[in-house]
């Protein structure tokens, strides 16, 4: 799958050729990308924390990494539509996150993506609430999603090592959907018979869609059952 970031030739040499000790125990679900893996290993080996987004429309691997991002110790996971100020600021005082994963970020109102400006910039959060004051100091990682830009803010947006994903091809959708499938324990031959029948069938390109039928399907013949179902229903 290539996927090569827009680095400089010395540099990205210098980085594929190096290898990191926590570089196996980390993304390695993710079919391709690897140049993506080995800048976020590079994140979570940083001293400083280094926030990444990945941006892109919802058939593309970004979910993965944000999945994978939830196994990480002290991780806590969010979504955007679901997020407000007070509640995020709450959250950071009384549980202390390593990693704060976001997906569709997007979706974060305004007024409350501000909370996120302190402790992306300095680590400082603090709050004046019923005319007292409470501050801290957070080492917090920031990793999220999102479907567009348009409605961040550009401050926010300022604090974010920023990467953009475009959709799967064909091969790319089937190679990812039989990988993720197998290791669940569905056979080679339906793991197939799933990604082609999403592809050309439902018209779909979001691997949930995969999942969803190959934790249903026992046979070839499941899945062509359930694809006419979903159809008609459509």
């Amino acid at each position: 799958m290539e996927n090569k970031l827009a680095l400089g030739e010395g540099q990205q040499e210098s980085i594929l050729n190096h290898e990191y000790k926590n570089e196996t125990s980390h993304f390695c679900s993710i079919i391709g990308y690897d140049d993506v893996k080995k800048l976020f290993n590079l994140s979570l080996e940083s001293e400083k924390p280094v926030h990444i987004l990945l941006v892109g429309p919802p058939a593309s691997a970004k979910t993965l990494f944000m999945l994978e991002c939830m196994k990480l110790e002290r991780s806590y996971f969010t979504l955007g539509s679901h997020s407000t100020k007070s509640g995020m600021i709450d959250y950071l005082f009384q549980n202390r996150p390593k990693y704060l994963i976001v997906d569709e970020i997007e979706h974060m109102p305004s007024k409350d993506q501000t909370a996120l400006l302190s402790l992306m910039e300095t680590g400082l959060i603090s709050e004046t609430k019923h005319n007292r004051t409470r501050s801290t100091q957070l080492k917090t990682w920031v990793f999220a999603t999102s479907n567009g830009t348009e409605h961040m803010l550009t401050p926010l947006l300022s604090r974010f090592l920023i990467l953009h994903f475009k959709s799967y091809k064909l091969q790319d959708f089937q190679e990812i959907t039989v990988h993720l499938l197998e290791r669940e324990g569905v056979s080679n031959e339906v793991a197939n018979e799933v990604a082609n029948a999403v592809w050309l069938r439902l018209k779909s390109k979001d691997i949930r869609d995969c999942i969803k039928i190959g934790h249903l399907a026992r046979t070839k013949e499941d899945v062509g059952w359930i694809i006419e179902v979903i159809r008609s229903y459509k």
